[in-house]
């Protein structure tokens, strides 16, 4: 169940999960390729950065949002990578099918990049108090919980975009790329930053900061969440002014991280 604001308090987990579609089974095999986790301790205000891809030989689509000069999604570029081989941005044939043998390969695949998810997941949330796991738009990330055997009992998991939209009152939904650029989310290679705070970055994460990664969409998520906490004046004051400016609510809730 996504829990309230109220109820994360305590230590945080904030994740950036990225997933793939095998290649030619129209969508019908999903699984996840990449994660990256901040650890945030609000009692000495201390971060810690984990993240882990799931290389298997098996080509999987990836799919990333096109936007717009205000942030909208415009559309979607798709191509596709093989990261058990280290190839990436090989073109995508929308009529490509895999052969009938391959789809039960496809799913065995698909279960063992699950089963590395559960154990990702079990590493991170380890060490006594039970975490809040924060995540932008959930539903994804609940189903690959399911699909992974990850239990959530003892955790609460909160919904950072749904949280955003209850508070100020929104009709709709914004998307992460959106609001990345109202809270001026930067990095140096060095360090991360928004409009109120700065965090270093160890240096072996430093090339997985991008976003639509794991890693980049869990440093942005978490420095907005930063803001939110402690800027909710300011962030709605850069929120009304999008809206304004670009028009509309926001964008709809199309079950995606991004």
């Amino acid at each position: 169940m996504v829990q309230p604001e109220a109820d994360w308090a305590g230590r945080q987990v904030y994740l950036g999960i990225e997933f793939g579609y095998v290649y030619g089974t129209c969508r019908a095999v999903m699984m996840p390729i990449e994660i990256g986790a901040v650890l945030y301790r609000p009692e000495d205000d201390s971060v810690r950065y984990l993240g882990e891809q799931f290389c298997y030989d098996v080509d999987v689509e990836i799919w990333k949002k096109v936007t717009d000069g205000c942030g909208r999604t415009v559309g979607v570029a798709t191509t596709v990578a093989n990261m058990g081989r280290n190839e990436y941005g090989m073109p995508y044939d929308h009529s490509y099918r895999i052969p009938d043998d391959g789809m039960l390969a496809a799913k065995a695949t698909a279960e063992k990049a699950f089963a590395d998810l559960r154990r990702f997941m079990e590493s991170a949330v380890s060490g006594g108090d039970a975490p809040a796991i924060v995540v932008f738009a959930a539903s994804m990330e609940k189903r690959a919980f399911h699909a992974a055997g990850f239990s959530l009992d003892g955790c609460v998991l909160v919904d950072l975009q749904r949280e955003i939209r209850r508070q100020f009152g929104m009709k709709q939904v914004l998307s992460l790329d959106r609001l990345a650029r109202l809270i001026d989310f930067s990095t140096d290679g060095s360090a991360v930053a928004s409009t109120h705070f700065r965090y270093p970055v160890s240096q072996e994460c430093r090339h997985l900061l991008a976003a639509h990664r794991g890693m980049g969409d869990a440093v942005r998520t978490f420095l907005l969440a930063r803001e939110f906490q402690e800027n909710r004046l300011h962030l709605e004051e850069r929120i009304r002014g999008l809206m304004a400016t670009c028009g509309g609510d926001g964008e709809e809730e199309d079950g995606t991280s991004a």
